[in-house]
């Protein structure tokens, strides 16, 4: 038998539960793992190792246990992180969390990029908190593209645009388009109302046209002028728009594109690296 074989015992199937998922390596291996004498490893011990895998070992405490309690003289470890950074998601239907993402309470904290925390709130809603413009729902994640669309859990996105700040956070814009908001005391027929940000006295608009601009400003009170990361350039100025269209927004580093376009997955190269690498790891819960 091969010295440096590593022996791997996967206790329980679940992806969602850690704690039922272990792994015991014996042998050396690319990270370092400790390396079992010729002399040590035998076809008995392989023997006993295979009876624990099909009889005993059906959690992690009962793999760490018996393996203590049979071979102490071995090395027992955890398998690297990369092993367990499975895809997860709030609920069925919000988006698929993986590298460099992360679901803070579900995935090991190397099983994200710093700055890619998420959370799921009480609606089962995937959060991602912007350090200086709050929290915000994950509509979307585009690993291939490395983009991303977010709105407003409160469901008054032109309320969170008025504070929008992307320094900070990993992310920026993908296109911007300028709009300028308005506080009327009445209404205008042709005109997309903010609802949300308007009262019973008053109407908030947004445009990004010109003359519409040039008008609501002899009427109205200005607001704002705001750059909106928008999903796509427009051809010609917006006359009026709610702003409740999801924020298309992208990352740059870490730099997965080509890794994710050809079915791989991007993940720290081991526990104590930051160097990242692209690799045919198994993807738990996919």
């Amino acid at each position: 038998m091969n010295p440096t074989r590593d022996r791997s015992l996967n206790c329980g199937h679940n992806p969602e539960d850690m704690s039922n998922d272990c792994r015991i390596t014996l042998g050396a291996n690319s990270s370092g793992m400790w390396k079992i004498p010729e002399h040590i490893y035998s076809e008995h011990i392989g023997k006993h190792i295979d009876e624990i895998e099909s009889s005993v070992c059906t959690g992690l405490a009962n793999c760490l246990f018996y393996h203590l309690l049979f071979f102490p003289q071995f090395l027992i470890t955890v398998s690297s992180s990369t092993e367990f950074c499975f895809t997860s998601a709030c609920s069925r239907g919000e988006a698929i969390v993986q590298f460099p993402f992360r679901l803070e309470n579900r995935h090991p904290k190397r099983c994200g990029y710093p700055g890619f925390d998420l959370f799921c709130n009480s609606q089962n809603q995937t959060i991602v908190e912007l350090p200086n413009s709050g929290k915000f729902t994950i509509q979307a994640i585009e690993y291939e593209t490395q983009n991303l669309w977010i709105n407003d859990p409160e469901y008054c996105l032109p309320k969170c645009l008025l504070k929008l700040n992307l320094s900070g956070s990993p992310f920026t814009g993908v296109f911007y388009q300028d709009f300028t908001l308005f506080n009327c005391t009445f209404d205008y027929r042709g005109l997309d109302p903010i609802a949300c940000l308007s009262g019973e006295n008053y109407t908030v608009f947004a445009t990004s046209h010109k003359r519409a601009i040039s008008f609501l400003a002899s009427e109205c009170n200005l607001i704002a002028t705001i750059a909106v990361p928008v999903q796509w350039t427009f051809l010609e100025p917006v006359l009026s728009s709610d702003l409740s269209g999801d924020l298309r927004l992208q990352w740059a580093a870490p730099l997965c594109r080509r890794c994710e376009s050809r079915g791989r997955r991007c993940g720290f190269k081991s526990n104590s690296s930051t160097e990242i690498e692209c690799s045919n790891v198994n993807r738990h819960g996919k």
